[in-house]
């Protein structure tokens, strides 16, 4: 796909260029005297809620108006914006992708749902078959570091909370899409406002033929959500269905191997509620259920050569508590879970889950002080604890300054103890991951722009990654003595008149020991420079636009540079949409030498009903 852009390659290859570029476009266009206010958030969490401006953490909020602004068409596309984060896919929109957070792993960001843990016991690659469509978030927000003391397992290094649209109107609407590589798509909206309950429904069926020699791909999506007003609280219910078949050209292992299929799918029920007691005591119980299947063939025409499945189940149960009194804001939380795997390649097992967490917020004039402790303990591992301490100071206006420290662990998947095939082995004698880890940083904010700058430190011990020894010809879950990881994140949004420009930056260094022998495969080839731009436009009341450019730079001196363009009309019950993504036709990779497709297009059109 060619587009007319004035652009070289020398300027495409030049990030700094490149940027300049972007200001010269935006800045010609005049602007009028009229200012856009960048609302305040308030981050939900189960834990003690705060503002944006009241956060002592790298925390990242991106809303439903910033998504539609983007013209993303899936959660990965607005993922990608945000500094820190890698997003590493193989193929087209998104058929598989591990997310990375300040060089943590895939297996060390845990994924939630409306507060609900859907991580994958099994492995971290399929942590992201449960996200939904972006019709259906009302807003994502990115923890970065440690969420250990938050969260518990799998925050090794960040986590990240989808919280979905509540209704309160009457709404039904209809998408459809086609695209490059025969990409069609058809998407149904619908929601029901009661006298005490609301009810929405989404489902949508996505098809493409693949951009290669099996990558086609077949997917289905479904979600229900309820709730119930009761005469003191409101119930809500949500249940999600997510069912993806697709061809895994040289997805895993080597490259070579270009007959692989997989289908997955991944399940959630979950029923919570709010309980205000009085102005100053909240209680938030919850009890869920997540299924995740995973069928992996290696020769796609004949799977009686080699084939996997997998099947986990995770039933749970949490209780969290906030109460405010004179002497700050106490939480405390206690979980339950049983986490139970049947698979032909990795055996039978189960596990329970016993959490909780104790943390208190004392504030005094511009200084808060947030220490907490979380404790884990599982049946077939051991007890884990996760201390660390959140500090605040209030310069003035809305700008703060924050440092945080803390432990956090992970233990080893199924995978990672008990897989086996011939090209990857497992080991059952893994020591779980450690690490202690450090930040501080500045956040200003503005009626029209925000500025946001951190520095890292993350000391991690037994770290797990999957190395080729001398003499070896198969992958093997290996404990890496030390990875010192250290960077730092600049994230600025300016919001003038019709014009909207976001730029995120991420550097990272890893200093590992222990690999001296070996082929790492994940643990150090991290980003080490990651560059993020997106420039929105209000051409008027109906029309907008954006064009974004991402730049990464991994460890090994790999690059890449890719530009992605939107188009939007609005207009009464109409929307009507254009995706144009590697419009510069990139030559690159993400994951595994899997090469992503050249340049292609998405035509949407959406008809409100009523």
């Amino acid at each position: 796909m060619k587009v007319a852009l004035d652009l070289s390659k020398q300027v495409v290859d030049k990030p700094i260029s490149f940027l300049v570029y972007i200001f010269l476009i935006v800045f010609q266009t005049p602007l009028t005297a009229q200012e856009t206010v960048l609302n305040e958030v308030i981050v939900s969490s189960p834990r003690i809620e705060l503002s944006m401006d009241q956060q002592s953490r790298s925390v990242t909020t991106i809303t439903a108006e910033e998504i539609e602004e983007s013209g993303a068409t899936t959660l990965i596309d607005v993922l990608g914006d945000v500094a820190g984060i890698e997003l590493r896919s193989r193929g087209a929109q998104d058929v598989q992708s591990d997310i990375y957070i300040r060089g943590g792993g895939f297996d060390q960001v845990l994924l939630l749902i409306d507060g609900i843990k859907v991580d994958n016991p099994q492995t971290g690659h399929h942590t992201l078959n449960a996200i939904l469509p972006i019709e259906m978030i009302e807003r994502v927000e990115v923890l970065k570091g440690a969420a250990g003391r938050v969260y518990g397992q799998n925050a090794f290094s960040g986590a990240i909370n989808i919280v979905t649209k509540k209704t309160s109107t009457e709404d039904l609407r209809v998408s459809l899409s086609g695209g490059s590589f025969e990409y069609q798509k058809a998407a149904l909206f619908a929601t029901d406002q009661r006298e005490s309950s609301s009810h929405t429904l989404y489902a949508e069926t996505i098809s493409s033929d693949g951009y290669r020699y099996n990558t086609d791909y077949n997917n289905q999506n479904y979600l229900w959500k309820s709730s119930w007003d009761t005469d003191q609280e409101q119930i809500e219910f949500l249940a999600s269905f997510n069912n993806r078949r697709f061809g895994a050209n040289g997805f895993y292992a080597n490259p070579q191997n270009t007959d692989q299929y997989e289908a997955t799918q991944s399940s959630l029920l979950g029923v919570s509620t709010s309980i205000q007691r009085n102005s100053r005591l909240r209680i938030q119980p919850k009890i869920y259920w997540k299924r995740g299947q995973d069928e992996y063939i290696f020769i796609r025409s004949n799977p009686s050569v080699y084939r996997n499945l997998h099947i986990t189940n995770k039933l749970g149960g949490e209780v969290n508590t906030t109460w405010e009194h004179n002497l700050g804001t106490t939480g405390i939380g206690f979980e339950l879970a049983h986490v139970s795997i049947q698979s032909n390649n990795l055996g039978e097992h189960a596990r329970t889950l016993v959490h909780g967490y104790l943390e208190h917020r004392f504030t005094s004039n511009r200084w808060d002080i947030t220490p907490g402790l979380s404790v884990s303990h599982y049946s077939d591992q051991d007890t884990f604890f996760y201390p660390g301490i959140d500090v605040g100071f209030h310069i003035n206006g809305n700008s703060r300054l924050f440092f945080n420290s803390g432990y956090t662990y992970r233990i080893p998947t199924y995978t990672d103890l008990y897989y086996s095939d011939s090209s990857t082995l497992g080991n059952e004698f893994l020591l779980p991951e450690k690490a202690l880890s450090t930040e501080f940083g500045f956040r200003l904010r503005q009626n029209n722009w925000r500025l946001s700058i951190s520095l890292f430190q993350r000391d991690a011990k037994n770290y797990i990654d999957y190395v080729v020894l001398s003499g070896d010809e198969r992958w093997q879950a290996t404990n890496i003595d030390q990875i010192l990881s250290k960077g730092g994140e600049l994230d600025v949004v300016v919001n003038i008149s019709r014009h909207k420009l976001a730029m995120g930056y991420a550097f990272l260094k890893d200093d590992v020991d222990g690999v001296s022998s070996a082929l790492s495969r994940y643990a150090i080839n991290s980003r080490k420079h990651h560059l993020s731009t997106r420039w929105t436009l209000k051409w008027s009341s109906s029309v907008k636009s954006s064009l974004s450019y991402r730049y990464a730079e991994q460890e090994s001196g790999y690059h890449y540079n890719v530009v992605d363009a939107n188009m939007a009309y609005d207009k009464g019950s109409i929307r009507l949409s254009l995706s144009a993504h590697n419009i510069l036709d990139a030559d690159y990779t993400e994951q595994n030498l899997v090469p992503m497709p050249k340049g292609h297009a998405l035509l949407s059109l959406q008809y409100q009903l009523y």
